[in-house]
């Protein structure tokens, strides 16, 4: 069986790059962190990247936009959207197929898109953690902007698709997932510019505890009112927590994601490790990146 190295989550706006100012400490401590990451990821050199992402109506439009669409093929490129720079990445062609045939089989409607592009929500914290593109990628898109939206819940079952197929996968394979997104952000409203910072830490105190229970109980209704139409971005936080989580039997049902009479949330996921928060006007987003696994940096 393959094996689930480390997990990661970050946020992903253009402006930490396009906008970087290495004199401001508040940029350089975001990038401090992304520079943690990729030392971990170059460490424990997996075989395969996936990255749960979100995209900006740039590979996708309305006349057929999925819910959750896995990258498949040989080679990806990054559109150059936002100030960051056009890139070949790589895919993982096989895990990618895998992907897709064992999530059709067990009850996920998922589209594809062979040799797709990608927009900043892969490429910049790609360029990021990993400016070399030498290991292959599974990206996979999620929609968080486009309603309707799906609930938390189901972005915790595509995690749990990962992780089982990543245990079925050739015994020596490694594999690391990133989600992107978030945190708190508004995009293209009178709003643009603001940031929560209540909200962040309230949800970073969950991922903290690995609370994943009180994360899948939000609604979304909620958490574009409170945070942002962007915010809906930490679905992709979901999954990657929900992939790194080693228990069994939660997130197969709706109802599983609902606390116990006693309070108790019923899904749990992994500690996470905080490694950055920063609100950051400047890009207009509420900006973190958590370690997943392992619990210890590696």
């Amino acid at each position: 069986m393959g094996s689930l190295v480390g997990a990661y989550a970050t946020s992903h706006t253009a402006m930490m790059i396009r906008k970087f100012q290495p004199d401001n400490d508040v940029h350089a401590a975001v990038h401090q962190a992304f520079a943690q990451v990729r030392a971990e990821v170059d460490r424990l050199s997996p075989d395969v990247l996936v990255v749960v992402s979100s995209e900006h109506l740039k590979s996708f439009s309305y006349d057929s936009f999925p819910q959750i669409c896995v990258g498949i093929g040989e080679i990806a490129t990054g559109w150059g959207d936002g100030g960051v720079a056009s890139a070949e990445v790589p895919l993982a062609g096989a895990f990618a197929a895998q992907l897709l045939s064992e999530g059709v089989a067990t009850g996920f409607d998922l589209a594809f898109s062979a040799n797709p592009k990608l927009d900043h929500a892969f490429m910049a914290p790609l360029t990021l953690i990993r400016p070399e593109m030498d290991i292959p990628v599974v990206p996979v898109f999620q929609n968080a902007n486009t309603e309707p939206l799906p609930p938390l819940w189901r972005s915790a079952q595509l995690g749990k698709l990962l992780r089982d197929v990543i245990t079925r996968r050739p015994a020596a394979e490694t594999v690391v997932v990133l989600g992107t997104g978030g945190l708190s952000h508004w995009v293209g409203t009178p709003e643009m510019g603001q940031i929560n910072s209540a909200f962040d830490e309230r949800f970073l105190q969950h991922v903290r505890a690995g609370d994943l229970g009180a994360i899948l109980a939000m609604k979304t209704a909620d958490v574009l009112a409170e945070a942002g139409n962007g915010a809906p971005e930490i679905r992709n936080w979901v999954t990657a927590m929900a992939a790194a989580s080693s228990q069994e039997g939660w997130g197969v049902s709706e109802p599983e994601r609902r606390p116990r009479s006693g309070g108790e949330p019923t899904a749990r996921g992994p500690r996470g490790v905080v490694l950055a928060y920063e609100s950051v006007p400047d890009w207009a987003t509420g900006i973190a990146l958590a370690r997943l696994a392992p619990e210890e940096e590696p």
